[in-house]
């Protein structure tokens, strides 16, 4: 009901005042410099993170990447009922490190669709979580969407795509080496099996093009067995 009867950012004020050390990425984002002018938000999904982006930096424009069709859809409506159209840049897109079709597998619940198949230990610890459907979609490389746009400078770019990193980190080399700032990415450990070392990979990539973590939140372990971290949030700094 509050939701209804309260502008958006009124009720992230009083969320900041009433909780200002609570999980998520709220309290990360309101510790940053708040005049960020462009900032890119890869793997948008329904639009949460991306209505934060718009709340807390006031002067940017937010160019929001979703290729799922429904969910796509959902990101427009939900970033108009918070009343920041104005500011977002919508595209039905992923990256990738080539320009092809790629085929997103539409999870069950929409944070979880993702271009890999669901592998056995993700599976473990998200039971609740079945593909329902397979979706054709758009991916282009961020160097070429960049050059496109003629943009020259990113402020930050938060990546969420669900095990497809290292590709969208290797489609911007120049973008990532130039022109960003600040990454803020979701780095899994149970998307891909953890002998292939994925997460050493995405680490050095960065490392290579000039950041380093600056910062680690959510962090979400697994159950009862050997392995208890299955993912945090980190956030790069450019050294």
């Amino acid at each position: 009901m509050l939701k209804k009867l309260l502008p958006y950012s009124l009720r992230k004020n009083l969320l900041d005042l009433l909780q200002p050390d609570r999980p998520g990425i709220g309290p990360v984002l309101r510790r940053m410099d708040r005049d960020k002018k462009v900032i890119f938000d890869i793997g948008a999904n329904v639009g949460d993170v991306s209505c934060y982006l718009l709340h807390y930096f006031p002067q940017a424009t937010v160019f929001g990447f979703e290729p799922c069709l429904d969910t796509h859809a959902r990101l427009l409506e939900n970033v108009a009922a918070a009343g920041f159209s104005d500011r977002f840049k919508p595209f039905r897109l992923g990256f990738f490190d080539q320009e092809t079709e790629g085929t997103l597998n539409v999870a069950s619940a929409h944070g979880a669709s993702s271009m890999l198949e669901l592998g056995a230990e993700y599976r473990l610890l998200n039971p609740h979580i079945e593909m329902v459907a397979t979706e054709k979609i758009p991916l282009m490389r961020l160097d070429d969407f960049v050059a496109r746009e003629r943009i020259a400078h990113i402020d930050l770019v938060k990546i969420d795509v669900e095990g497809v990193e290292l590709q969208v980190l290797r489609g911007g080399a120049e973008t990532f080496s130039r022109l960003v700032d600040t990454v803020v990415m979701e780095i899994s450990f149970v998307r891909r099996p953890r002998e292939e070392s994925e997460y050493i990979r995405l680490f050095q990539i960065l490392h290579d093009y000039g950041f380093a973590p600056a910062e680690i939140y959510d962090v979400a372990h697994a159950g009862d067995g050997p392995w208890k971290l299955a993912q945090f949030d980190c956030v790069f700094r450019r050294f």
